[in-house]
């Protein structure tokens, strides 16, 4: 199961109170708490703004101290989205990796 930070942030990527509002929550629910239905909502969420969310994972890999290369930026990226497994379907996941490198490519030119 998705651990409570993973869904913190998978939230705030997504507009934080937009999402809430989807899930019919006034505040971050646990993950083993979300029912199907907000499971459902939560993927439509995804879907809609996944472009969007890689984008503000690229650039919280820029931010990071830690990222010094593309590569470094992926494994930041591929690290995050690790943590949201239990949040996407294996589709997701892959779009958003392929999304996250596609725009990690113009790094350095």
């Amino acid at each position: 199961m998705a651990a409570y930070p993973a869904l913190v942030q998978l939230l705030r990527l997504l507009g934080r109170d937009d999402a809430l509002a989807a899930l019919d929550v006034d505040s971050e629910p646990d993950p083993a708490a979300l029912s199907e239905p907000q499971r459902q909502r939560l993927s439509a969420l995804v879907d809609a703004a996944l472009e969007n969310v890689a984008a503000e994972l690229v650039n919280e890999a820029a931010a990071s101290d830690d990222v010094t290369s593309p590569a470094a930026g992926l494994t930041f990226v591929n690290d995050r989205i690790a943590a949201f497994a239990d949040l996407l379907n294996a589709e997701q996941a892959e779009r958003l990796r392929g999304e996250a490198a596609r725009l990690l490519d113009g790094w350095g030119r």
